[in-house]
């Protein structure tokens, strides 16, 4: 069986149909704010959504957990600043700095354990079905609603 290619017009349908659609969360995983949902649909953007296996969604809701904590100690570090004074006026590297330097090393780790970071080799990035729905859903966006229909590919 040959490979689908990604400049077909049957990829470019099958990208418009997809354009829009949210990748659904796993089973027993649930997003606890507004920042985390924000987080999960950038970053499962990044990939068509029918190339998203059930583990990788898994492992992607650790990551966006992650980065919404990373997010929100990045604010706190910011107001009170790296370096901090202790009872005795003596300057000391704000306890926030390691927390968020831990966090990024689990959220790195993960990362790589998905290969999210990997250009040359991985299918996924090679057919640029992820640049191709990006493109897709910028497109989409930009037309008057008004004036083009919506249509559904049925499969």
């Amino acid at each position: 069986m040959r490979k689908k290619r990604s400049d077909s017009i049957s990829d470019d349908v099958k990208s418009f149909a997809q354009a829009g659609d949210t990748v659904q969360l796993p089973a027993g995983i649930t997003l606890d704010d507004e920042v985390e949902r924000i987080v999960w649909s950038q970053m499962t953007a990044t990939r068509s959504k029918d190339s998203w296996r059930e583990f990788d969604l898994l492992l992607l809701s650790k990551i966006v957990k992650i980065e919404a904590r990373l997010r929100k100690h990045q604010l706190q570090l910011d107001i009170e600043g790296v370096v901090m004074f202790n009872d005795r006026g003596t300057p000391i590297e704000n306890p926030l700095a390691r927390v968020i330097d831990t966090l990024t090393r689990q959220q790195m780790t993960v990362i790589r354990s998905m290969s999210l970071n990997q250009s040359d080799s991985d299918p996924r990035t090679l057919n640029a079905t992820g640049v191709k729905n990006s493109a897709t859903n910028e497109i989409i966006a930009g037309l008057d609603s008004d004036l083009i229909p919506r249509l559904r590919i049925l499969k």
